[in-house]
Formats: structure tokens, sequence, C-alpha cells
């Protein structure tokens, strides 16, 4: 008997104004009826609305479902403390400043035009000094609060909290991401920065802005005691570290950006008592019983041929939820969900706890199998 009844994948974006297209988000669909169509949401307010529509339409109907977002779910071993932290000395979001509407794009580097609100009245090339601030602020979710302002999202306190979800409790309560989708993800990277005994994790930021705490260029002098990378990283080739903020393969934006929506949606008091965040709230697929698994896909694990003219993004969230589909129908899907043998003790403690996982790494053998049935 399948797991779910329905699939869904999304590539998510951390573009600073709304977005369409090319590198922007998607969301495929797989259901009983075979595949929905996908849409591409310009903004991660109207994405996230699109989700909470579907995940709550899917309980209706009684369906059990798989949530996959292409984002980061956790950070290196003893991240998530040492940045909850530093959060505890930081305000509230709303208390400072306001997204940054300065900064537009993030892939390719803004262009100096003054429709990108970048260069206006400066010289074209000169750089953008963007002084460190003591804080840039984001805003708690507040409920209800779908105009203006930044996203609502209730967000406790970290405390007696496993390590993951004082990392989602402290984002949830620091970053802004306003309906047009401007964010003070650089802002927050930098306050961090400044804030972490080990030194600056984070790095990348537009190339016309500056920061004191937050570089261009990954710290030459780094990594220590938090780890540049999780476990996962190593299992999977050309997945990126999360303290990227900027580039080509960069999740760092995404997943600072991606943990305070998802930790809204956990705590949205329509769907909190049916969704579990994998593998920390599942123990890998050894608990599978809730009615929506959250889960972190890396969609490059399944060949894409995207069709003409469609944007690889879009070709990617439906082969993506298509294999999951058929891993289901197969009896495979829990062993896709399931921890590699080749983890260690400690390690699978450490995932579960705090760093995550990517559904399907470690599992080459049967990623062959699909490619090889594709």
């Amino acid at each position: 008997m399948p797991l779910f009844d329905r699939y869904i994948a999304v590539d998510w974006s951390a573009a600073n104004s709304p977005k369409r297209g090319k590198d922007s988000i998607w969301i495929g669909e797989f259901g009983p009826e075979g595949r929905v169509p996908s849409v591409n949401p310009p903004t991660r307010q109207a994405a996230m609305e699109a989700i909470t529509a579907r995940l709550l339409g899917a309980r209706r109907r009684g369906e059990r479902l798989m949530l996959g977002f292409d984002f980061v779910f956790g950070y290196p071993r003893g991240a998530a403390a040492a940045i909850a932290a530093t959060g505890l000395s930081l305000p509230l979001a709303g208390e400072r400043d306001h997204p940054d509407s300065s900064v537009r794009e993030e892939y390719p580097p803004p262009c100096p035009s003054p429709a990108r609100g970048t260069t206006r009245g400066r010289p074209e090339g000169e750089e953008i000094k963007t002084p460190a601030p003591e804080w840039a602020s984001p805003s708690p979710m507040r409920g209800g609060d779908r105009g203006g302002g930044t996203f609502p999202a209730p967000a406790p306190q970290p405390g007696d909290q496993p390590p993951w979800l004082q990392l989602w409790s402290t984002l949830a309560r620091l970053v802004a991401d306003a309906p047009d989708n401007r964010s003070n993800r650089f802002q927050l990277a930098e306050a961090i920065n400044q804030r972490l005994a080990d030194g600056p994790h984070f790095w990348g930021h537009p190339h016309q802005h500056s920061y004191a705490a937050l570089q261009p260029k990954r710290p030459t002098e780094a990594y220590a005691k938090i780890p540049e990378r999780r476990v996962a990283e190593r299992y999977v080739r050309g997945a990126q570290p999360v303290w990227k903020l900027t580039g080509v393969g960069s999740v760092g934006s995404q997943a600072m950006l991606g943990i305070a929506r998802l930790a809204a949606l956990r705590s949205d008091p329509r769907l909190a008592a049916d969704i579990a965040v994998w593998p920390f709230e599942t123990g890998f697929a050894d608990d599978l019983g809730k009615p929506i698994i959250v889960t972190e896909i890396y969609p490059s694990l399944f060949p894409v041929t995207a069709a003409d003219g469609l944007p690889r993004d879009r070709a990617q969230v439906e082969v993506t939820t298509t294999r999951f589909a058929e891993l289901d129908r197969t009896g495979l899907l829990a062993t896709f969900l399931s921890a590699p043998a080749g983890l260690t003790a400690d390690e699978r403690a450490i995932l579960i706890a705090e760093e995550g996982w990517i559904a399907g790494a470690g599992h080459d053998a049967l990623l062959a199998q699909l490619s090889e049935a594709a």
C-alpha cells in the first residue's frame, strides 16, 4: 500500500523581487488524478499561500501528502545552537530597519540600472556602501497579516527545543520577508557573523553592496568549530554549503528564507497537528504516520531533459513528483526516505537532531535503478 496519495515538489527561490520563469519558484504536483499543472507564483508569499491551500484541500479529501522543498532544512553540527544564541541578542523583526529595498536581484547580480533601484543618482558601477547595522530587522509572522509588511509567523523561543527547532524558531523571529520578496537576508547574515564566536561563516552578497562582517568570497579562516558542510553534502555531488548566500549553486539565501517560511507553515493551527518534518520528527522512515511529511529534496538527483522552451526548474519538479509516485507504487519510497547504511550511530543522531538530510542521498543503487527505468 502506498505511503502517500499526493506528492508536491517546490523549486524555491530567494529572489528579492517578484519573478517568474527561469530561476524562480515552481510547484509541481502528482496526485491520484495524475500530473497537476505546475504553477509559477512570483513571490514566496504567493507560493506559500498556494501550497497551504493545496495542503488543506488534500486533508479535506482525506489524502496523505509528501511535500518537498529544494533547500537545506538544517545547518552543520553546532550551528543551530550558536545561531540561536546570537538571536537572543538581536531585536525581534520589525524593531529596526525594514527589508532591504535596494537589493533587487541575486541571480545574476543586479545590473547598474535605475529600473533595478540599485544605482539611481550614482555613476555607473559605483559601489553602494551599506553600513554595518547593529541589526537590520525582520518581523515575526503576525497571524492574518496578508497585506503589507513582512509575512506573519508565530515563533516560539529557543529553550528546551532540539537544535533544529532552535534554528527554525530563531530564523522565524529574525527573518524579514515582505510580500514583494524584499528580504533582510544579507543584513541578518552579517549580524549573525558578527556574533559567532567561531568567526564569520556566511559569505556572498550583491556586488554593488559592502558589509563590514559579510564578505563576497568564502572566508579563508573559518569553520574550525562549526563545519562548513553537513554530512549530507558528502553524499551528494554538487550540493553547496549553506553558508554560501549568492552565486551559482548557492543555497544559503534560499535556506534562510525557506526555513522561516516552513516554521510558519508548521505552526499554522489549521495544519500543525498533521505535519511532521523529515527526518527530524520522523526518525528518517521510522515514523511516517503524520498525513503531511515535509522533506528536503535535491531535484538534481533525478536526470532531467527539459522540454523545448520550458524552464529546467519546472521540468525538475515535474520529474521529481513523478519519481516519488513511482517509488511509492513499487514500495520503495520508505527506503528512499530511510537513513543510508553507511552512517555511524553518532552521525544518524546528529542528522535527526540538527543537520537534516536530503531525501534519497546515500541510496545510489536505488537512484541508479530509477535512472535506468527512466
